[in-house]
């Protein structure tokens, strides 16, 4: 509940000539309470704290009446100015002259207040291991032997120091302590949380006849942390999920000229984008096996987002060649700029950097065009056009680089690319019998994709997609109108490049070749046939009753997909009433259910996989591959290695809600709401794979696919709104929310529900985040004081 917006009271009385024609102004202020710290619940209204808050909501207006001389006209709006989600506008002008607007908006986003990290300094850019934490020389990854094995330092679950330790045996305490001991002990709690602060200023003024000029310029302060995914020392050691610091501005610049009058209009304009980025690089000293390379430091180095800065150039227009026939372009010219100086190379690596930065460059240019004419009372048409082209002109450079910054290194080029969209759109709108019409329409679309480089991360370079629509509409009785369309798309791409499951790896220092498997298709070039169907309901029960209902569904058919996205559909339901038992007394009621599922179905084959014999193989069953030999059906066709995953999302919400106004002699009006919404995620595996478990026989074990659990949530809200009118410009306003939530997530109860914890997974530091409870309770009193 961010302080709800203040309302004020109807007089009892018709409101007199003045109070229409002169502007009025309120001024709220209060207290509120809080009932218990939840950071979820305030995860972007400011209210996660238990205790007492202020209510500050303002609304000054002043200058001249709507019926007098004076066009001058000023405002001064503010809502909740007593939390940290305050937003504050002040506007100055004079109609038909000039206007100024200041605007000053605070937003804050709670992420999680559970998040555990490892790791000191959260929230700067440089995170350090616990004084307590082993130097990274005495850290070492051995399973040369049981005891290695359990003081293997790239294990977290390890729970000794040494194999020494491990010899010894008992419960490790002091120097013999483990990642598997210390890891948990060292664990301390961090809010992640981002804070952003907008200051904004803008100016018209129409300087003559038909003329207009429109500037503005924002400024945009973000800080904070979110949550950022670090391997340590080239995936052998353990990863984490790690507070990545946050603090960067970006300053939007608009202008635009323009001229209207009854025939056409036209416009110009500039929009200017600069971001900086004060976090260049940011750092975390490794918490697995110490690496024997010095020149990293065991410390993981990252990069934050670079600066850059974008520059664009747009024009639109129009004409109105007759009453009936109107013609509208737009267009735009966009350069987008990055060129950050790339990170110091450090001393002594092997790395080889071709520039001091990117020099990446974007450009992107914008038309469209839409023409609307009705030759005839009851029939319109509507013809438009749109070409979008997005060219990547940064350099094409080979870096040299080595995950451990020495030794030999691997080429990497870095491949631009480009996106081109053409669509063409047109339809018509007949009306007949009255009340009834109808809308057909058609849609082509061609998306050209393209990559730079000599190589290309695009399977295919176009797709073409056509779309065929209809509605009908009708009123079908007095108090009866519908409306049901349907629509059909099917896209096709042109001759897709199959994937290579053993393919040759070039030569050093290119890096070695990924298999690709055959028959996957990129779910965005893939073959789709798409079908919409959509269609509502207005019934006017009687004067105070209506019911209005809406039913849509679409699904989604990758018919030529063997692997990857096969199916998508959804379909959801809305019912709405409202029914007024008086002038002052009011319910309305609704219910909606969202229902949205997906199936990928895949295959496993290895990487690098090196094979010259290949051999019988009993389905499903543990097998023996030694080095060169696998399954006579290793690439197709072998039941075990196909797996299939659905995912659906299914919501239910039910609302109601009343509203009642001139109680207790007209002075009090009273609104409430209750709201209930359920959702829930199953994901369902079926199939499987194989493990190599690195056994000298019966080394490949068949894993059976198993589902994840259902991800759940229940909330229910209640809130109340009282406003009492003690005289004409008096009133006491008191609003009330209730609000629980219950989730249910396995991606963060799978640590907090283990009796490992944060150390359930071998190889990566858990967060400790929980899913989110609460149950807060929150009430406000305030006083409005309205005058003119």
């Amino acid at each position: 509940m961010a302080v709800l917006p203040a309302a004020y009271a109807d007089d009892a009385a018709s409101p007199s000539v003045a109070d229409l024609v002169k502007p009025g102004s309120h001024i709220e202020l209060g207290v509120g309470y809080v009932s218990d710290d939840s950071f979820k619940q305030g995860e972007y209204n400011g209210l996660d704290k238990q205790g007492i808050y202020a209510i500050g909501n303002i609304d000054l207006r002043g200058g001249g009446a709507y019926d007098g001389d004076s066009a001058m006209r000023y405002r001064i709006n503010g809502t909740n100015l007593g939390l940290d989600t305050r937003n504050l506008t002040a506007e100055y002008g004079q109609q038909g002259l000039f206007r100024l607007i200041y605007g000053h908006d605070e937003i804050k986003r709670n992420y999680s207040d559970s998040y555990k990290t490892l790791w000191d300094g959260a929230g700067g850019s440089t995170l350090t291991l616990p004084a307590e934490y082993p130097p990274a020389a005495t850290r070492v990854s051995s399973a040369a032997s049981a005891n290695a094995a359990l003081a293997n330092w790239n294990n977290i679950q390890a729970p000794y120091a040494t194999a020494a330790c491990a010899a010894a045996g008992g419960t490790p305490t002091g120097a013999c302590r483990g990642p598997g001991i210390l890891i948990p002990a060292l664990m301390k709690n961090f809010d992640v949380e981002t804070k952003r602060t907008i200051d904004g200023l803008a100016f018209s003024m129409q300087f003559s006849p038909g003329w207009e000029m429109k500037a503005s310029v924002r400024h945009e302060e973000k800080s904070g942390t979110k949550l950022t995914g670090v391997n340590m020392n080239r995936f052998s050691g353990p990863s984490a999920l790690l507070p990545e610091p946050i603090d960067s501005t970006t300053d939007l610049y608009e202008a635009t000229v323009g001229y209207a009058n009854e025939r056409g209009h036209f416009s110009v304009g500039y929009n200017g984008s600069f971001y900086n980025n004060d976090i260049d690089v940011w750092s975390a000293q490794y918490a697995g096996a110490g690496s024997t390379t010095p020149v990293p430091g065991n410390v993981a180095h990252m990069s934050g987002a670079p600066d850059n800065r974008m520059h664009q150039i747009n024009l639109a227009g129009g004409y109105n060649f007759t009453d009936t026939t109107k013609l509208v372009m737009s267009g735009a010219y966009t350069r987008m700029l990055q060129d950050e100086s790339f990170l110091a190379t450090p001393t002594g690596a092997t790395w080889v950097l071709p520039e001091t930065s990117a020099h990446a460059k974007v450009v992107n240019t914008f038309f469209s065009a839409k023409l609307t004419t009705r030759p005839m009372m009851n029939l319109g048409l509507n013809f438009g056009y749109k070409y979008d082209n997005r060219d990547n002109q940064t350099p094409i450079r080979d870096f040299l680089v080595t995950p451990d910054l020495t030794g030999a290194s691997t080429q990497f080029t870095n491949e631009p690319i480009n996106r081109r969209l053409q669509q063409i759109n047109v339809d018509a709108d007949y009306a007949f019998a009255g009340s009834q019409g109808i809308n057909v329409g058609y849609e082509w679309q061609e998306i050209k994709r393209t990559a730079d480089g000599e190589g290309s991360p695009f399977r295919a370079k176009k797709t073409w997609e056509n779309t065929l629509g209809a509605e009908y509409r009708n009123n079908l009785l007095d108090n009866l109108t519908g409306r049901l369309a349907y629509a059909y798309s099917q896209r096709r791409a042109s001759t897709y490049e199959d994937g290579d499951p053993a393919p040759v790896s070039p030569a050093a220092p290119l890096p070695a070749a990924d298999p690709l498997l055959p028959g996957f298709r990129q779910f965005f070039l893939a073959d789709r046939n798409r079908d919409k169907l959509r269609g509502s309901l207005n019934y006017q029960v009687t004067d105070a009753f209506v019911l209005q209902t809406d039913l849509s569904y679409s699904k989604d058919d990758y018919n030529h997909s063997k692997y990857g996205l096969q199916e998508s559909r959804s379909w959801a339901l809305n019912l709405d009433g409202d029914y007024a038992v008086s002038e002052k007394l009011s319910f309305n009621a609704y219910y909606t259910y969202e229902d949205m599922k997906s199936r990928l179905d895949s295959y496993a084959i290895a990487r690098a996989t090196s094979i010259t014999i290949l051999d019988p193989h009993t389905a499903c069953t543990a097998f023996s591959a030694p080095a060169g030999h696998q399954p006579a059906d290793y690439f197709q066709g072998d039941p075990c290695r196909q797996w299939s995953e659905t995912q659906a999302d299914r919501v239910h919400t039910l609302g109601l809600g009343f509203k009642s106004k001139g109680m207790l002699s007209g002075k009090l009006e009273l609104t409430g709401d209750l709201a209930y919404s359920y959702a829930r995620t199953p994901v369902d595996m079926s199939g499987g794979s194989y493990y190599n478990n690195g056994a000298a026989a019966l080394n490949n074990v068949f894993v059976p696919a198993q589902s994840f659990p259902d991800i759940t949530s229940r909330m229910t809200d209640v809130k109340l709104d009282g406003v009492y009118k003690l005289d004409k410009s008096s009133s006491i306003r008191m609003n009330y929310l209730y609000r629980h939530l219950t989730t249910r997530d396995w991606q963060y109860d799978a640590y907090s529900n283990s009796a490992l914890g944060v150390i359930a997974v071998q190889g990566y530091v858990g967060p400790g985040i929980t899913s989110p409870d609460y149950s807060v309770h929150m009430l406000g009193v305030s006083y409005i004081y309205s005058f003119k």
